[in-house]
């Protein structure tokens, strides 16, 4: 998957498993990307985003919000599944994507298990809560992503349905502020307002996927084989 503009992206210094994603579960999810190409090569399918360079660039309003709309609590803890949503509900207007100092935090990842077959299943695999410390220094690396709209011709891998982490960051006196982290085809993350996207960004994939896999490690079920 090229880069935006053709170009290919900066490996991680040192980093041997940085690939065209970047360094993010290369281990786990090898067989997901793999699986994907070889369902899209049988049916005669190319995944493609085309984004047109545009006005307002680094602040994230080019994003579309999805529908359903899924409402985050931190205090509630992660649904059983977000089969039925399609993002998260907006509660901070941005940039950048979350505000500063949350006092707790979590990590919600949902996914599927390829040996089950087609279509994939959208349950929570994995739920870790996140201490004050934990999540001010995730929210600290949120707030660095660029924002920036993508430009080019991107092609990217299937998006498998479920395959999602959702983030959810708690503050005194006001909403917990919830991110929709998208985990296949091409990765983003937004609030429900504005967003953010992996390829060509350093700061989505060497800042922000290795900061929350150090927090909640990629749930074994991406793993096939």
């Amino acid at each position: 998957m090229s880069a935006p503009g053709g170009a290919d992206r900066p490996r991680a210094e040192g980093d041997a498993a940085a690939g065209p994603h970047g360094p993010r579960r290369r281990l786990h999810r090898w067989y997901l990307w793999a699986a994907a190409v070889l369902v899209l090569a049988a049916a005669g399918v190319t995944t493609a985003i085309v984004i047109r360079p545009a006005s307002g660039l680094g602040t994230g309003t080019w994003w579309t919000p999805g529908h359903p709309q899924l409402q985050v609590s931190v205090v509630a803890g992660c649904p059983g599944s977000v089969g039925s949503y399609a993002d998260v509900v907006n509660t901070f207007a941005g940039p950048p994507l979350v505000p500063a100092g949350p006092s707790a935090g979590l990590i919600c990842q949902f996914g599927q298990d390829l040996g089950s077959g087609l279509p994939s299943s959208a349950d929570l695999v994995r739920s870790t809560s996140l201490d004050r410390s934990q999540a001010q220094q995730l929210a600290a690396v949120i707030r660095q992503i660029d924002l920036a709209r993508p430009t080019g011709t991107i092609s990217c891998p299937a998006g498998w349905f479920g395959a999602v982490t959702v983030i959810g960051l708690s503050y005194p006196g006001r909403a917990d502020v919830g991110l929709w982290y998208t985990t296949s085809g091409c990765d983003t993350l937004d609030n429900g307002r504005i967003g953010g996207f992996e390829d060509g960004n350093p700061s989505f994939y060497q800042g922000f996927e290795n900061a929350v896999d150090r927090l909640s490690p990629p749930a074994r079920t991406y793993e096939y084989g």
